[in-house]
């Protein structure tokens, strides 16, 4: 009898711990974006406080040849020394799977030579941006014309959205605001 007891009072505390563990929405209704706020089913989680459908990819994207499922959004290539990987397209390729900015040529090592003196912000360590370049959260130089600085160390494609907590991802551009939790 005590051992039906004891096993009931186990249950009793399972099943606490589990409505206190659980999220407060249901799953299969909501994304529940980990903040105290969700957004619709099917859509992403942005910071800034927006919710976004999820798409497999921006529109004007461009389907990989090599790689089925994989888009390379507007503006960029795949690339020809790694299938499946996208660079900017008015980058130069490098042997070595490097990508190098207009102007600029491809380093045996990895990395990128000539070009004009870089006359942009100073950034991490000493390194001074190419002019028109912008020194990100990471503290690396960062092309606006391709990119965007989400501010929490991610770096987002510009057809990307910052996913919150972190991440990229792709996004029909329609947004709303996220929802408060009901408790």
């Amino acid at each position: 009898m005590a051992h039906r007891g004891v096993a009931r009072l186990i249950a009793l505390l399972a099943l606490l711990v589990l409505s206190l563990a659980a999220p407060s929405i249901a799953q299969d209704d909501v994304v529940d974006c980990g903040n105290g706020f969700h957004c619709p089913k099917g859509n992403a989680c942005l910071l800034g406080g927006f919710c976004a459908v999820a798409v497999d990819a921006v529109p004007g994207s461009v389907p990989s040849k090599t790689r089925p499922g994989f888009f390379c959004e507007p503006g960029f290539r795949e690339s020809t020394v790694q299938p499946g990987k996208c660079i900017p397209g008015s980058y130069t390729e490098c042997p070595n799977g490097f990508a190098c900015a207009a102007g600029m040529q491809c380093l045996p090592e990895g990395g990128c030579t000539g070009g004009p003196p870089p006359t942009g912000p100073m950034c991490g360590g000493g390194l001074r941006c190419a002019e028109g370049r912008v020194c990100s959260s990471r503290n690396t130089c960062l092309n606006l014309e391709y990119f965007q600085d989400c501010g929490n160390g991610t770096i987002c494609t510009k057809g990307a959205a910052c996913e919150q907590p972190s991440g990229c991802v792709a996004v029909a551009p329609e947004r709303t605001r996220q929802q408060p939790n009901s408790r």
